[in-house]
């Protein structure tokens, strides 16, 4: 259509181009250039005349004059007439600055920023962003990533890599989430991330069932009331090792309820019963706790990862250490739990929902296959 806007070069009191056009209310608007050359006048005038043919029609301006919009090619005393105009948004400060243009800069910029964030997430955007480097190179422009490029990172993922599809969607989910935020954020227009599937995040090759039998073999191979507690909270209370397990109080054992109180950092409060199987190791340790002892394992806090002792206690009792050793707990528990109790009951008890235990925690077992 017929152009809204049109360009004049003033020669007067100030010299300099203008570009001048008459808003839907037909209202004089104009935003002064200043003394610029002939051809970097009618760039301007080509990108103004379209923000504002855009703005009229609602729609979003042309990809050109889009990336014309976040690069550094404006001056900042006409961005900001712009701005005034509303013929352009804001723009980031952090634009013209690494952490809003260069990756390892941005990603590293956004991990900090994420104080609402538990350690675990964190250190796990730190893998994806460790990854996103190592692919693509720390100083890559963020604007310069296409979505071929996501595709192409996902199957080195999975091919370079060796990342199982699980592994590689957690990955991919946390790189859209950083790009997401890069969007919101104005520093991109698109994520190139958005149509870059996931796929499952739950891998039954991983599955292991931990039978009665072995769990019985490890309790007899724990060397003090501590690993026991830790293996038995684990296998058969379903706690998490090592958040829910390390910061179990004696003040959390409700001995009347026969109920555990747990402060989960993950999930909140809930409630678990003291099982059979838990109740004669728990009264064990308390009776073996010093008077006054504030936590129901004695020697271990926060920050330190049980796993390597377990494997050593595990082949000690002639077993083959398991993958993901207290997930697997957590997961056989479920799997027997489900077979006595509704499905809400058990979410409540080990915190989580159906869905989560369905893609992550119930194993089809041995018992499955001979029962039928």
């Amino acid at each position: 259509g017929e152009r809204m806007a049109s360009l004049h070069k003033e020669s007067g009191k100030r010299t300099g181009y203008k570009v001048r056009w008459r808003n839907s209310r037909k209202r004089q608007q104009a935003v002064w250039l200043g003394d610029v050359s002939r051809k970097s006048a009618e760039s301007y005038y080509r990108h103004i005349a379209e923000l504002i043919d855009a703005s009229e029609a609602g729609r979003t301006p042309n990809p050109e004059t889009e990336k014309w919009l976040r690069s550094r090619d404006i001056d900042a005393r006409i961005r900001k007439k712009l701005t005034e105009k509303g013929l352009a948004e804001a723009q980031n400060e952090k634009l013209g600055t690494d952490a809003g243009m260069f990756l390892d800069a941005y990603c590293a910029a956004y991990i900090a920023g994420r104080d609402d964030c538990k350690r675990g997430t964190l250190e796990n955007f730190g893998h994806a962003r460790r990854l996103l480097v190592e692919y693509f190179g720390a100083r890559q422009t963020l604007a310069g990533i296409t979505p071929e490029d996501c595709e192409r990172w996902k199957r080195w993922l999975l091919t370079e890599k060796r990342h199982a599809e699980a592994t590689a969607s957690k990955h991919i989910k946390r790189a859209k989430t950083l790009f997401t935020a890069a969007v919101n954020d104005r520093l991109l227009t698109a994520s190139p991330f958005q149509k870059v599937k996931t796929g499952s995040e739950a891998n039954d090759q991983r599955h292991y069932e931990v039978t009665a039998e072995i769990a019985a073999d490890v309790i007899a191979e724990c060397p003090d009331d501590d690993w026991r507690l830790i293996f038995a909270l684990a296998r058969y209370c379903g706690l998490r090792c090592p958040s829910e397990v390390l910061t179990l109080k004696w003040s959390d054992v409700l001995w009347d309820q026969k109920k555990l109180r747990i402060d989960s950092p993950k999930t909140g409060l809930r409630f678990c019963p003291i099982f059979p199987e838990l109740a004669p190791i728990l009264e064990a340790a308390f009776d073996a706790a010093p008077d006054g002892a504030t936590f129901c394992v004695q020697r271990y806090r926060q920050g330190y990862n049980p796993a390597t002792t377990m494997k050593k206690i595990i082949e000690r009792a002639g077993h083959e250490p398991w993958p993901k050793l207290f997930i697997n707990c957590r997961s056989t528990r479920r799997t027997e739990l489900q077979r006595q109790y509704p499905d809400h009951v058990i979410n409540k008890w080990l915190g989580h929902s159906s869905a989560v235990a369905e893609r992550h925690y119930l194993q089809v077992t041995k018992d499955d296959w001979t029962e039928g």
